[in-house]
């Protein structure tokens, strides 16, 4: 005859917790609201090295605005285009310069006879109106010559700029660019002279 054998029991796996439908046990409120109030990546929380960091990356900034201005103002006195503004970059610019810092101007000496104009009618409007008026007669046409002077030597340079250059390479505004540094004084002129008075460009 045939032993029966005994049925092994099969185990069966109770669940230590109920599951809910996404398959992870259902937080409680208490729990909800801990997460809630946890800080995200830090935020919030304050380390020992954040002070310093900032102080480092200040520091940092500060220097890097020292340099940048410290190679302006070498590429100004030296005429290095690397570091220059881009309204002075490029040879059309440069020749311009070099152009206008060659020759002699009315227009870079009306600020000086402006303020000693000033000086004198301030001085003597009272004890000698007439001298006064005479000055302001001059001051006018000193004013008016500047304008012609400015008309001339602005059809000069773009006419030596098309035979130098060509027509299309002529920027907008180039003319006028030389114009104004015309009315500056040469000492105060931004980027400095490359080319002495009489140093004409070829």
């Amino acid at each position: 005859m045939l032993r029966k054998s005994k049925a092994e029991p099969v185990a069966v796996e109770e669940e230590a917790t109920p599951k809910s439908g996404k398959g992870r046990p259902t937080p409680t409120r208490k729990e909800a609201e801990a997460a809630h109030k946890r800080p995200l990546g830090g935020v919030g929380t304050r380390t020992a090295t954040g002070a310093p960091a900032a102080k480092q990356t200040k520091e940092e900034r500060k220097a890097a605005r020292e340099e940048a201005r410290r190679r302006y103002e070498l590429a100004m006195q030296r005429g290095d285009e690397r570091y220059m503004p881009a309204r002075d970059k490029g040879p059309v610019r440069r020749w311009v310069r070099d152009y206008i810092d060659s020759r002699r101007s009315l227009g870079e000496y009306v600020m000086v006879g402006s303020l000693v104009a000033l000086l004198i009618l301030m001085i003597g409007m009272q004890a000698f109106p007439l001298v006064a008026l005479y000055m302001i007669l001059a001051m006018y046409l000193l004013i008016f010559v500047v304008i012609g002077d400015l008309i001339v030597r602005s059809r000069r340079l773009k006419k030596a700029l098309i035979e130098k250059f060509g027509e299309d390479r002529i920027g907008k505004g180039t003319v006028w660019y030389g114009m104004m540094r015309s009315m500056q004084i040469r000492r105060s002129r931004m980027p400095k002279p490359q080319v002495e008075r009489g140093q004409y460009p070829k």
